[in-house]
């Protein structure tokens, strides 16, 4: 199934600097995301987990709760219809570069690429920062050890495990 992504403007095309970034090591375009194409059972589905804890918010009389899954409910509706702009991300010198943002090794603390063809390919990153969450980069139809071969000259490969949020996305197909 062909995969159809939206491209941003030229400035989001990602120019990447080099003055900044340094000598680029590695290059290749990835989505921002993993885009599943949505049926209209979904969105049946979506609609009617909606309206249940609707149902349940009036029959609690928590106005806050029937506001908040109305505000849910939009977003994910306003999402699933969305289309991935495609990034460019980079391998060099100085750090990794995704988009127009450089993040720098020492701000690294190790790496895992998830690597189960043909769906689930990313490259995850983990931030020394407290606050910072980790970094997941979609590797599209690049061979994900010529990526590790290169990030294991800069960052410490360590097993991550995977998150709740990004298994139950997958598994619903967000």
């Amino acid at each position: 199934m062909a995969q159809e992504y939206k491209t941003g403007s030229e400035n989001e095309l990602n120019e990447i600097d080099e003055t900044l970034s340094g000598n680029i090591l590695l290059i290749w375009d990835a989505p921002e995301y993993e885009y599943y194409e949505k049926t209209t059972d979904w969105y049946w589905w979506v609609g009617l987990i909606a309206v249940i804890l609707l149902g349940i918010g009036v029959w609690q009389k928590s106005f806050l709760f029937a506001v908040l899954v109305l505000l849910s409910w939009f977003t994910i509706a306003l999402y699933a219809v969305r289309k991935p702009q495609l990034i460019t991300c980079a391998i060099a010198e100085r750090g990794l570069v995704v988009g127009t943002k450089l993040y720098l090794w020492q701000d690294i603390k190790s790496f895992w690429i998830f690597y189960n063809p043909p769906s689930h390919r990313d490259l995850s990153i983990a931030s020394k920062k407290q606050l910072s969450p980790s970094l997941r980069i979609h590797l599209g139809d690049n061979d994900p050890v010529v990526i590790r071969e290169s990030l294991l000259k800069f960052l410490p490969e360590k097993e991550m495990e995977e998150s709740l949020i990004n298994s139950l996305a997958r598994l619903v197909r967000f």
